[in-house]
Parts: C-alpha cells; sequence; structure tokens
C-alpha cells in the first residue's frame, strides 16, 4: 500500500502538478482575453489556438516534419562531433588550448548574424539549416561531455593504472561511465538549442519549416495560426527533450535523479 502511494504521490509531483499548473495558467488566459475584450489579432485565447490547431493540422505537420527532421539530425552530428572534441581536449593539453577559443567563439557568435552566411555558402535548401542546428548545439554537448570524462577520481585512475589497465580500458570503464550523466546533461541542453538553430535558419531564409510558416503566418497578421505554429513546436520540442530523459533514466540506472542534474549549464 506504501509502495503504491508513493507512486501515485511521484506521479503528482513529477507530471500532475506541472500539467495542473498549466491548465490554471490557460483558464487564466482565455478568461482574460475574453474579458478585457483583446483582439485575436493581437493575443487569440486558447481555444482558438487549439482550433487552429485541429482546423490547420496538415498545414503545420507538412512544415513540422521538415524542421523535426533537421533538428534531430543536426542534434545527433552535434552528439558525435561534441563528444569526439572532448575526447581529444581531454587527452591532449595542446588540442585542448587550440580548440577551446575556436569552441568559445562558435557560441558567442550570435546564430542569426551567421544565418545569412550559411545561406550565401550553402544555399537556402536543407544544408544551411543543418550546418546551423550542429553549430549552436555543438557547445553543450562537447563542454559537458569533456568536463565528465575530466572530472573521475584520481585515486580510481592511479588504482587502474597500477593494475595495468590500458587507456582504451580506462575509457570505456571509467571514463564513460562517470561522463554518462555530463552526457546526457549536454544533450538537454543541445536539443533546445539545435531547434532555435533550425528555426532561426527557417526564419533568414527557406520555403518550408515551421519557422517559415511562423514568418508567413505573421506576414499575414494570422496570429491564430502563428500561434499555433509555435505550440506545435514546443509540444514537439518537449517530446524530444522527454525522450533523452526517458533514455538517460535507462543508461545511467546507477544514478538517483538528483544527481543527474550535473554537468554544465545541465
Amino acid at each position: 500500500m506504501s509502495k503504491l502511494f508513493n507512486k501515485i504521490r511521484i506521479f503528482i509531483i513529477e507530471l500532475g502538478w506541472p500539467i495542473g499548473i498549466s491548465l490554471a495558467m490557460l483558464v487564466l488566459w482565455e478568461i482574460a482575453v475574453r474579458e478585457l475584450g483583446i483582439r485575436s489579432i493581437i493575443l487569440p485565447p486558447p481555444s482558438e489556438i487549439i482550433d487552429a490547431m485541429i482546423q490547420r493540422h496538415e498545414l503545420l505537420l507538412a512544415h513540422l516534419w521538415p524542421s523535426l527532421y533537421l533538428t534531430v539530425l543536426g542534434f545527433a552530428l552535434s552528439v558525435v562531433g561534441g563528444m569526439a572534441v572532448a575526447v581529444l581536449i581531454t587527452y591532449s593539453s595542446i588540442l585542448r588550448k587550440g580548440f577551446y577559443p575556436i569552441i568559445v567563439v562558435s557560441q558567442v557568435v550570435p546564430k542569426i548574424a551567421i544565418a545569412p552566411l550559411f545561406i550565401v555558402w550553402f544555399g537556402t535548401g536543407t544544408m544551411s539549416s543543418l550546418l546551423l542546428a550542429f553549430l549552436i548545439a555543438f557547445f553543450p554537448m562537447t563542454i559537458n561531455s569533456a568536463l565528465g570524462f575530466q572530472s573521475i577520481d584520481e585515486d580510481i585512475h592511479r588504482m587502474a593504472r597500477t593494475f595495468m589497465g590500458t587507456r582504451g580500458q580506462i575509457f570505456w570503464k571509467i571514463r564513460m561511465p562517470n561522463a554518462m550523466p555530463y552526457i546526457f546533461s549536454g544533450m538537454k541542453i543541445s536539443i533546445t538549442l539545435a531547434i532555435i538553430g533550425v528555426i532561426v535558419s527557417e526564419f533568414v531564409a527557406s520555403q518550408e519549416g515551421i519557422g517559415y510558416l511562423i514568418k508567413l503566418a505573421g506576414g499575414l497578421l494570422d496570429t491564430p495560426l502563428m500561434m499555433a505554429a509555435i505550440t506545435v513546436l514546443s509540444i514537439s520540442g518537449l517530446a524530444l527533450y522527454g525522450l533523452i530523459v526517458l533514455a538517460e533514466q535507462r543508461t545511467v540506472y546507477w544514478q538517483t535523479p538528483t544527481d543527474m542534474s550535473g554537468g554544465a549549464g545541465g
């Protein structure tokens, strides 16, 4: 009985409470818009946004798929590339001193300023959107992975070397398991940034995607459609984030939930 009660309590805290707060905010939004007489072109009520999502679901899904495809692909490339660079800068101080300034600069430069350059270099196709998503998601993956690889217990490391552990064995048996919480922390940040990269690219120059649809709806002053596109994008981003959290819980099973918040920016 106590286990059942505990599961219900965890469900209420982790899922029921956020859903309840969100529904309450939507109800307040609906009431405020209608009572204050705010026009839909300024701020449509949630019911009108939901109606736009239902009535124009084919249009929304048609533009959602290209954005999600590029987001996932750019995110996957950032995970592979970020972890590869993290390994290099972990084992080589020369590469670490050389790569870190470049990595920091790639994050500091505003992505909206890079997007037009990518359009010039790679055209208005999917390549520019993909590269921008990769670039913006690359930084947290690299930094978090490197932090995880470098944060192993020195006593355990020395013990492994004493027992003639090879560099590969130490990496896969000690460094990688130790870095997994940090890697997943970087992944949770990177997936949200990859979405931003794709949308920014679609804003600048694209004929498809949610970013293009938002820009088109804004030009037509179709605020309900614009809000519907933003809502669909937010739900999709939340779903991708949830998949990473689920994978983290299945992979880093030896850590408690409170321990899984480690890592830079996590």
